[in-house]
């Protein structure tokens, strides 16, 4: 086995277990989440917020209105900040640090702009990298599979697309939230 193969080798096997503790994560974290939670936690961590952000006074727009819909709902069931995917590029802004005081509107706005709007593809495979996300996240709880679901999260990655939040995950865990950068 030379160099190159040993180290990509290693890298695989490093991210397949980095794969394996954020499936058992998000297992024990959101007990009712499915693998389409899966699939948008990864896929956030994969291309970032750019799927987000057309134009920043929309942005800016939609931040304010979900804000207003969201105060009266419990922001707790979710953390205050929270990594996506494995690799934990992009981190989870809960809206709960703007009603607790802890972040202006305006900084997680910044924060989420300057997040957004760029490349931050990870590659150009995603495809790739969910099927092997997929694998391990059924094997980590084989109650995730779901053939119908299965056949829709393959071919929102084979074409890019990102996904919602699981209905199950919605109406259980109210997630409130932008991601932004890990820094």
């Amino acid at each position: 086995m030379g160099i190159s193969s040993l180290l990509m080798s290693s890298c695989g096997k490093s991210n397949e277990k980095d794969i394996r503790e954020m499936c058992q994560y998000i297992h024990n974290q959101y007990p009712l989440a499915t693998l389409q939670d899966i699939y948008k936690t990864c896929y956030q961590d994969f291309f970032g917020a750019e799927h987000l952000m057309n134009d920043t006074a929309a942005a800016r727009y939609y931040i304010n209105y979900e804000l207003e819909q969201c105060k009266d709902s419990d922001l707790s069931l979710m953390p205050k900040r929270e990594p996506t995917g494995f690799r934990h590029r992009f981190v989870r802004i809960n809206f709960s640090n703007i009603v607790d005081g802890e972040l202006t509107e305006e900084q997680l706005v910044m924060m989420f702009i300057n997040a957004a709007g760029k490349d931050n593809a990870f590659s150009d495979d995603w495809a790739s990298e969910w099927k092997l996300i997929e694998k391990i996240a059924l094997e980590v709880n084989p109650e995730w599979k779901d053939a119908e679901l299965q056949s829709e999260l393959t071919a929102a990655a084979a074409g890019n697309h990102a996904v919602r939040h699981s209905e199950a995950f919605r109406k259980n865990y109210n997630p409130h939230y932008r991601i932004v950068k890990n820094h």
